[in-house]
């Protein structure tokens, strides 16, 4: 674990921040890992988002979006 921490403090002082020595490692670990479920979540957004994926022509979607007489 000290390898670990010493490699997190050399990320945390090259992007210029300072970490105090009574953060616990695994705080460190519980952070770093709502942050990489934040960006997936993110990238999933803007990804259905411009893509949706839903291309049958049957699908209830084209039904509603049809205008009937």
């Amino acid at each position: 674990m000290n390898t670990f921490r010493y490699y997190v403090d050399l990320l945390a002082s090259l992007c210029g921040f300072d970490i105090p020595d009574k953060v616990s490692t695994f705080g460190i670990l519980v952070v770093v890992f709502a942050t990489l479920i934040l960006v997936y979540a993110f990238y999933k957004a803007v990804a259905l988002s411009l893509w949706p994926g839903e291309s049958n022509p049957e699908h209830i979607k084209r039904r509603v979006l049809v205008d009937e007489e």
